[in-house]
C-alpha cells in the first residue's frame, strides 16, 4: 500500500511540474488550456479535501506543512494520516476497556 501511495504522490508531483511547464509557455495553445483547466479542477478538489479534513490536520505537529502537502498531493497524503489516527484510536479504546475491566 505504501508503494502505491508513493507512486500516486510521484504522479501528482509530475502533474504539477507539467502545470509549471505550461505556465512557462512550453506547450501549444490547446494543450496548455487543457492543463490549466485540469489544474484548476485539481486545486479545487484538493481545497475541498483540505476543508473536509481540517480537523484531522489541526492536531498534527506541523499542520501547515500537512496542509501544503494536501494541496499538492491530495488523498495520497491524507490516507496514511487517517489510517494512523484510526489505529491510534483503536489502541486507546483497548486501553480504556482494559482499565474498566
Amino acid at each position: 500500500m505504501k508503494a502505491l501511495l508513493m507512486v500516486g504522490k510521484a504522479l501528482a508531483l509530475a502533474f504539477w511540474l507539467v502545470f509549471g511547464a505550461a505556465l512557462a509557455g512550453r506547450f501549444g495553445a490547446p494543450f496548455e488550456q487543457l492543463v490549466y483547466l485540469l489544474s484548476a479542477f485539481l486545486a479545487l478538489l484538493h481545497g475541498a479535501q483540505l476543508w473536509l479534513f481540517s480537523g484531522l490536520l489541526s492536531g498534527r505537529t506541523s499542520p501547515w506543512l500537512d496542509r501544503v502537502q494536501v494541496l499538492l498531493f491530495g488523498i495520497f497524503h491524507l490516507y496514511p494520516l487517517n489510517a494512523g489516527q484510526q489505529s491510534e484510536s483503536a489502541s486507546t479504546a483497548v486501553i480504556e476497556g482494559a482499565a474498566h475491566a
